[in-house]
């Protein structure tokens, strides 16, 4: 049974800002780059996804290590000939440093994805996963988690390819036309439809656990 200090310890952390816990340690690949670059880079760097960015350097996607298994590996494709902008995820779901990180939790739990962006207008300060915060909370009983100071960006969003969740955390805003939406999966395939934006694959939620 868990003591009430760590009960305590556990609610302390899950009242956490997610800014004081975001490691930044994110692999960055252009959107021409092969899933073999991606497999390698996540193997090197110990990570289970890859934003995705344009020729201007912004980030317009995400791949998965979900994303490379359903959409390249499970067909048969070769991941030297499969781009990431083929398969990445657009756009993004990303959070604000400030939000707690239960309410992170909340996010990939209503929106049924294992990690989020963390990111503050365009600059993107890094990801947050599932996997991230239970290993954290474990920690968080024994010890206290030091600061991360988000006043250093790693990357630049494009502005169309991500959805900020704010005060409405099961609402998804349309990077374009402002629409909202309640269906991360309905909205890529607005934009993509609409808007004309390569989404690579859209796979439904009975097919895979996503991102």
């Amino acid at each position: 049974m868990m003591s009430n200090a760590g009960e305590i310890n556990t609610r302390s952390f899950l009242t956490m800002q997610v800014s004081n816990i975001l490691h930044p340690n994110v692999a960055i690949l252009d959107q021409f780059q092969t899933t073999s670059d991606a497999i390698k880079l996540m193997k090197d760097r110990s990570v289970r996804s890859v934003l995705v960015t344009d020729t201007k350097k912004e980030v317009i996607g995400l791949v998965s290590k979900t994303d490379i298994l359903y959409r390249v590996l499970a067909l048969h494709k070769s991941p030297a000939r499969v781009t990431l902008e083929e398969i990445m995820t657009t756009p993004i779901i990303s959070i604000p440093p400030s939000m707690s990180v239960a309410d992170a939790l909340s996010v990939m739990e209503k929106h049924v994805i294992r990690q989020v962006a963390v990111s503050s207008g365009n600059k993107v300060y890094g990801l947050i996963s599932r996997d991230d915060i239970i290993v954290k909370m474990e920690k968080a009983l024994v010890e206290t988690v030091n600061a991360f100071k988000v006043e250093s960006p790693l990357c630049v969003m494009s502005p169309f390819a991500s959805t900020s969740l704010t005060e409405k955390k099961s609402t998804l805003i349309c990077p374009h036309c402002n629409n909202e939406f309640h269906d991360k999966e309905i909205l890529a395939n607005h934009v993509k439809a609409i808007h004309s934006i390569s989404t690579g694959d859209i796979e439904s939620n009975s097919t895979r656990d996503k991102t």
